[in-house]
């Protein structure tokens, strides 16, 4: 239920008059002069580059989020420039009309720091998992059209995703669990996270977020702790088949199963219950507004049946859970309490970390002349 309904025309305006085209091919995205290029000439202090990419946010909300990793990196690698890059092309292509802010991809970037003469070149993932997205960037984007086509004697280095290993799952877990505990205390008090997911089953990816899901529940004494996506069927609200229609049972790893298997564990019902909701993704933004908490549907809960297409704050209320609202939508920006995972400290700290590991080291560092 990707919506972006009060976008949509601003984000053909805005493709029509700067020349961007939404998702496609990514070598067919690229204009013919680069917007990037003067941003990265006017900032050039050092020669070494560090490149953060992220997926994209239209969302006023996300702009916080990536200030405050901005500084971050910036606090940590003092020797450095260091730019933002969206992954998503949709995203390039609407957030000027939205937030009034530039943001362009990771290849304009790098196209742009080769060009300005820049000898180290660290590219990091602010991703959640290794998915499509991050494959993409670092084996297409990164490795062949940057080191190995274009700029083969530039230095790269590249920071993973931030749930990559056991030790992400871990501190990711530890640091979300240490935020909600008061509430996790009480048994009738849940968390439900929702992850995006990989649609394709074949991405091992997925997996990281039934480890997040095991690490904090073991954590907890309730095990009152339940993670879903957006985006990958088995964990979806309620899975659907290759027809996208609601299965006549969902299998125990969706959303609707877990939440009702608890009920029954405890002997509770529903009513008893409130649920805290929040993203888990890197930043407060479409899925979190509109897939999670349904900002553009009200409150009318009486057709949100568990297999329908409504946001899972009004299938909760159908199933007769309580919502938590001290973390919602609130009506607008300001009132916006939505946190997104780069909203914590803790969890920044692991992106940075990642980089941090390999930074200083030589032998983490190549050039498209080691590909070939």
């Amino acid at each position: 239920m990707k919506k972006f309904k009060h976008l949509w025309l601003a984000g053909l305006l805005l493709a029509a008059t700067v020349g961007f085209t939404s998702c496609d091919d990514d070598d067919d995205n690229a204009t013919s002069t680069n917007p990037a290029e003067e941003f990265v000439t006017k900032n050039k202090k050092h020669d070494t580059a560090i490149l953060l990419c992220t997926f994209g946010s239209t969302f006023k909300e996300s702009i916080k989020t990536y200030d405050q990793t901005l500084a971050d990196f910036e606090t940590a690698f003092p020797d450095a420039d260091i730019y933002l890059a969206f992954t998503s092309y949709t995203c390039v292509n609407r957030v000027f009309a939205e937030t009034g802010i530039e943001r362009y991809q990771p290849d304009l970037w790098l196209k742009a720091i080769g060009k300005a003469g820049y000898k180290k070149v660290a590219v990091q993932s602010l991703h959640i998992i290794p998915g499509e997205e991050y494959l993409n960037l670092m084996n297409k984007t990164v490795k062949k059209d940057f080191m190995i086509e274009q700029y083969p004697n530039v230095q790269v280095t590249k920071g993973t995703c931030l749930v990559y290993d056991e030790d992400d799952v871990q501190a990711v877990s530890a640091a979300l669990y240490d935020h909600y505990k008061s509430n996790l205390a009480d048994k009738k008090h849940l968390l439900l996270l929702m992850g995006h997911g990989n649609p394709d089953k074949n991405y091992n990816a997925n997996s990281k977020y039934a480890e997040v899901e095991e690490a904090m529940q073991a954590l907890s004494p309730n095990k009152n702790i339940f993670v879903g996506t957006v985006d990958y069927g088995d964990m979806l609200f309620w899975p659907l088949d290759k027809d996208e229609k609601p299965l006549p049972a969902p299998n125990a790893e969706s959303v609707y199963s877990k939440l009702t298997k608890y009920c029954e564990d405890n002997n509770l019902q529903p009513s008893d219950i409130t649920i805290s909701l929040a993203p888990f993704m890197s930043i407060a933004g479409d899925h979190a507004h509109n897939d999670l908490w349904g900002i553009e549907d009200g409150d009318d809960f009486s057709e949100a049946t568990p297999g329908a297409d409504a946001c899972w704050r009004l299938k909760l209320l159908k199933m007769g859970f309580k919502i938590a609202t001290d973390e919602s939508h609130n009506g607008d920006v300001d009132k916006c309490t939505i946190n997104g995972l780069g909203d914590y400290a803790s969890i920044r700290k692991v992106w940075v970390d990642h980089l941090k590991a390999i930074y200083n080291n030589a032998d983490e560092w190549q050039t498209g002349e080691d590909y070939q």
